[in-house]
């Protein structure tokens, strides 16, 4: 007895963009919660500089004072721009928080791409939508209008909000236009970095790179005398050329557009063109075999350390503008009474130089504390791929590979940290402050929020431990610990809420004596996340 069998018809499509709302209807699905835990943190951040701008700088008088002091000081002008505007509160909150927000949306931004479109591809999902009736270009169009849509929401946001303030109707529309324009730039470098990198950490880096870098070629433009020019040779640049509340120019968002338009053309084609999984900028190739990787340790080293070297350097060189500015920082108070109330209400007894080092360090541990939660998100890509299966094939315990990489992360907590100290001290010390005082106090500020950002760090890894999938709330975790602790302040919490972030305990040196008790007892509680996370891991399914 024979049969037939018929082959089942394949359903092809000539169309390159076939599917293409479909697949934004799943990612922006997939984004819902990102999206809107990242739309309200910058509309909440932008109000609460908008209240304290209001409360500190509400008469003509005061924000002169503000233009002649911290408005001409170099390091101010690195960090923030020029101080050109001074009619509203909506201009000094564009100067304020401007620009850093805007680079912050590009880096936002070029995440929202990547995990998109070269980690799907990492992941194998890519090649799943693509075995269906998809065009070849479905994919990348769909995430260039999520991130795209993502910009200009982020964008209305923060220009609306400004009308309140005293904002123009030109002014707002120009910062509406600053925002959205670099993020769209952001989108189409990212969407090219996306198809040349062959890896999703080399893609991010890449297009972050592109953002930040521009973001400190304004800063030296802005600062030094002679190399204006630096300033029209990337996006930031040109959001600055802008100008929202004075010439209110729109011609250099143009620009940015350009970029847009011409990175998502060369996505385009490079992806029509490439196989899956190629890529012409590549992790460089290790040895075919080593004696130095024969631990779990060496291993967790080796796949990480560039990893980490990213945060620690980022988190240095954020260290050393802000110890050029430190010197400079007591001009803030001079013939301010607002700033000299809360000096005098914080009841630390020190000057407002001080005080400018314990916060600008909790704010640098908070970032600390991130790269523990970006070590969980790595584990987590590591298991999906299968490659911490077969680690564990071997004679390796899941308890040893758990607290090695509990280990790495708390090491690089400290190790960002004091970093940070260094830097510090190295900016103060260039900027005149001094060397040996700044870096006693810098020193001691830094060690005594190490133990918060371990708690943050730990609950990130523990939800690892318990579930891979888990290791996304991780961000949330340090976004609540930043609201409910340095930023806790501007949004006038009460002090339970205050409470609930591990940095509101730190010791406040240097202008405070040194108490031991939270520090051992967030050190316990960081332990217990950690035995957490180890006996979940230890029992759970590896996917």
């Amino acid at each position: 007895m024979t049969a037939t069998l018929t082959a089942a018809p394949t359903t092809r499509t000539t169309d390159q963009f076939a599917q293409t709302w479909r697949l934004v209807g799943l990612m922006a699905r997939r984004e819902r919660i990102i999206g809107l835990v990242t739309l309200v943190l910058f509309i909440a951040i932008n109000a609460a500089t908008a209240a304290q701008i209001a409360a500190s700088y509400s008469t003509p008088a005061q924000r002169q004072l503000l233009l002649n002091g911290p408005g001409s000081n170099a390091a101010f002008r690195f960090l923030l721009g020029p101080l050109q505007n001074l009619e509203s509160t909506a201009a000094l909150t564009v100067w304020r928080a401007g620009l850093f927000m805007v680079a912050a949306l590009g880096v936002c931004a070029v995440l929202m791409v990547v995990r998109h479109t070269r980690a799907e591809e990492e992941l194998g999902r890519y090649e799943l939508v693509r075995s269906c009736a998809t065009g070849p270009l479905a994919s990348l169009a769909a995430a260039a209008i999520v991130a795209s849509g993502f910009c200009v929401v982020v964008a209305l946001g923060m220009s609306l909000m400004l009308f309140p303030l005293g904002g123009t109707a030109s002014g707002v529309f120009s910062v509406f236009a600053q925002y959205a324009t670099t993020g769209l730039a952001a989108v189409g470098a990212a969407l090219v970095t996306a198809q040349v990198a062959k890896t999703s950490h080399i893609a991010n880096l890449t297009a972050s790179a592109v953002v930040l870098i521009g973001y400190l070629l304004r800063g030296v433009a802005d600062s030094i005398d002679g190399w204006s020019w630096l300033r029209w040779v990337s996006p930031m640049g040109w959001a600055e050329a802008i100008d929202p509340f004075g010439a209110d120019n729109l011609w250099p968002a143009v620009a940015s557009l350009a970029v847009f338009a011409c990175g998502a053309v060369t996505a385009g084609v490079v992806v029509m063109h490439r196989d899956l999984g190629a890529g012409l900028i590549e992790p460089r190739p290790g040895p075919s075999s080593s004696a130095r990787l024969g631990s779990v340790g060496a291993v967790a080293w080796r796949t990480t350390r560039s990893l980490l070297a990213s945060w620690v350097v980022g988190i240095g060189v954020y260290a050393l503008i802000v110890g050029f500015m430190q010197p400079s920082v007591n001009e803030l108070a001079e013939g301010n009474e607002q700033v000299t109330k809360v000096l005098q209400q914080s009841g630390l007894g020190g000057d407002l130089s001080l005080l400018f080092v314990i916060t600008m360090v909790a704010f640098l541990a908070v970032a600390a504390s991130a790269w523990p939660v970006n070590l969980a998100e790595r584990l987590r890509t590591e298991e999906a791929g299968g490659r911490t299966e077969t680690l564990l094939g071997t004679p390796l315990s899941r308890s040893r590979f758990y607290l090695v990489h509990v280990v790495l992360a708390w090491l690089g907590v400290a190790l960002a940290m004091m970093v940070a100290a260094t830097a510090l001290t190295v900016g103060d010390g260039i900027a005149g402050g001094g060397w040996s005082e700044s870096a006693r106090h810098s020193f001691a500020a830094a060690g005594a929020q190490i133990p918060a950002a371990l708690v943050v760090g730990s609950i990130g890894l523990a939800l690892y431990g318990v579930r891979p999938a888990l290791a996304h709330v991780g961000w949330l975790i340090v976004i609540a610990a930043l609201l409910l602790g340095p930023l806790a302040g501007m949004f006038g919490l009460p002090q339970w809420v205050h409470d609930l972030s591990p940095f509101t305990h730190s010791p406040q040196v240097p202008v405070a004596s040194m108490q031991w008790t939270p520090i051992v007892v967030m050190v316990a509680v960081a332990a217990v996340f950690v035995g957490i996370g180890w006996a979940a891991f230890r029992r759970r399914d590896i996917t």
